[in-house]
């Protein structure tokens, strides 16, 4: 007598295959996601570090001028980035009394890039001697 022995092929069903595959298809497309999400989020902080370092660099060029003209003025750094300079008196009769012998002028430089909804604002102000203006 001859005894056939049956042996059970151990594997993987077909179900069992689609199942993992189907879990390790929504893994890869959440990762992805936060990977895109992270890429996104550091290239907007380094857009905004670089027009913070521009907005002060404009800056500092309206405090080395020896005299303050108000007025506006527009540019552009390189092909992304544009620049707008505003000079302006401050209206101080509310402060101070009419006898001060300084000036206060708002100075502000706006840096943007993109489509102009991104935007860096800098606004001081600078006290200037009446002689002096």
């Amino acid at each position: 007598m001859t005894r056939q022995h049956r042996t059970r092929q151990q594997g993987f069903s077909l179900l069992e295959v689609l199942v993992a595959f189907t879990i390790l298809t929504i893994t890869l497309g959440v990762l992805l996601n936060i990977f895109s999400l992270a890429i996104r989020t550091t290239l907007s902080a380094q857009q905004q570090q670089k027009a913070m370092l521009l907005a002060e660099s404009k800056l500092t060029e309206l405090y080395a001028g020896t005299t303050l003209q108000p007025g506006r003025e527009q540019g552009w750094f390189d092909d992304h980035y544009w620049w707008e300079t505003r000079i302006e008196e401050f209206d101080t009769r509310a402060l101070m009394d009419n006898q001060s012998m300084l000036l206060p002028y708002r100075l502000s430089v706006i840096v943007g890039w993109g489509h102009h909804d991104q935007q860096y604002r800098l606004t001081t102000l600078r006290l200037v001697r009446l002689e002096a203006r």
